[in-house]
């Protein structure tokens, strides 16, 4: 052992040696790693020499054990609980809604209120009607919310907002055992789908149009039939995607006996991180950023100094991709390939492919289908949200039919 005393709390700063012996491998060793992705250096408080942060290594040494780690270290790292579901499975080309393939729904031009009915388990013919339209009162309650926000606040952050006042509006606080509790997501949908409207023009003549339309209109005008298309195969395929980080989150709250909305406010507030929802905005200004550089090699040796993988790319579910962002990159070059964004965003999906083997996925496809259907910046995120209700809900009423309160355990590791 190194003379030099040092502490095992994960965030501390360990230098060259510390590290090495902390890992058990040769100081040649912990440079290979770094080399390869497997372990970040950072600057340490004394001055010149690299650091290496405690967490990383602690992750790191648990993969000598036999556990598999990617090489971006804010991949997802499975923890558990393992849970059993009836709605959302994955396998190696695409996700399936009940035995039905996202892929082929969303490409087929299925109604995303149709997928939706499809995830919440309703009978054939209740998914073939459209949703439930507003009433009156929710009209003025979302004219009076428009009025009470900024117009330029995040879309995320007014959503979780709209919600909060969903919920002190609903006298019935309705529960997931209820039987308005469908009736409630549908109309919760489509207010959330208005609320994008930040100029309040569009709320009467939407009141019978479809999800797709209703969300087009409001964030850019357009009446466009295929754009509106494109904009329902987003919906489809983000509609769902298994147990996600957003989704546990809304069956923990589910399993606690939470009301709907409180359930829909917690996987709201997990989706809005920036290694979850908030992803696609992160590559909107990443090639905005890159298109002050003389080419996309020469911003990818620059970039690739802090990060080697950009976000939006690799997806450890789909080893040979995600279709969801391959379909939805297509549908964005179809729209309107004359997009300079787009443009910009293909070139670095095939740079970045030919240097890192990483394949675009779902969230660099929103950001594609952003730049094509030139949405206002950050709106991608929250077409994602509302999308994604639909799944939220479903898991959200099936943890509630299943009983019983989800709680991990923890491994306690300290002193």
């Amino acid at each position: 052992m190194s003379d030099e005393k040092f502490s095992y709390k994960t965030e501390a700063i360990l230098n060259g040696l510390q590290a090495a012996e902390f890992l058990g491998v040769k100081i040649a060793t912990l440079y290979a790693y770094v080399s390869r992705g497997l372990l970040e250096s950072v600057n340490s408080s004394g001055g010149r020499e690299r650091g290496y942060r405690m967490l990383d290594l602690l992750r790191l040494r648990k993969t000598q054990k036999g556990v598999h780690l990617q090489a971006d270290r804010t991949a997802a790292e499975w923890t558990g609980p393992l849970i059993k579901s009836a709605i959302t499975e994955i396998r190696p080309d695409g996700h399936y809604y009940r035995g039905e393939s996202a892929i082929k729904l969303a490409e087929s031009d299925v109604p995303f209120e149709s997928v939706a009915e499809l995830l919440w388990g309703q009978a054939k013919e209740v998914r073939e009607r459209r949703f439930v339209a507003f009433e009156t009162k929710s009209q003025r309650f979302l004219k009076k919310f428009n009025s009470s926000i900024a117009k330029d606040s995040d879309f995320l952050d007014s959503l979780k907002a709209l919600i909060s006042m969903l919920e002190l509006s609903d006298a019935r606080h309705t529960k997931l055992d209820s039987a308005d509790s469908f009736k409630t997501a549908r109309n919760l949908i489509a207010t959330m789908s208005l609320s994008l409207d930040r100029s309040g023009r569009h709320a009467a003549t939407l009141k019978f149009a479809p999800i797709s339309k209703i969300i087009l209109r409001c964030l850019t005008g357009s009446k466009s039939n295929e754009r509106a298309q494109a904009l329902n195969r987003a919906l489809v395929l983000c509609a769902d995607h298994e147990l996600n980080a957003s989704t546990l989150a809304a069956r923990v709250a589910a399993s606690c006996d939470a009301p709907l909305y409180s359930c829909l406010l917690s996987a709201l507030g997990t989706f809005s991180g920036d290694l979850h929802g908030a992803r696609s905005r992160q590559i909107e200004d990443l090639v905005r950023g890159s298109m002050h550089y003389a080419s996309v090699s020469s911003w990818f040796k620059q970039y690739s100094r802090e990060c080697p993988v950009p976000p939006g790319f690799g997806m450890h579910l789909y080893p040979e991709g995600d279709p969801r962002g391959k379909s939805l990159l297509t549908a964005a070059t179809q729209i309107n390939s004359r997009s300079a964004t787009l443009k910009q965003l293909v070139r670095i999906i095939e740079y970045v492919e030919e240097q890192t083997g990483q394949k675009p996925n779902v969230d660099c496809g929103l950001a594609g289908l952003s730049f094509a259907l030139e949405l206002p910046v950050g709106s991608a995120t929250g077409l994602f949200a509302i999308s994604r209700t639909a799944g939220w809900v479903a898991h959200a009423v099936e943890q509630r039919l299943y009983g019983g309160m989800i709680r991990p355990r923890a491994r306690y590791i300290g002193r």
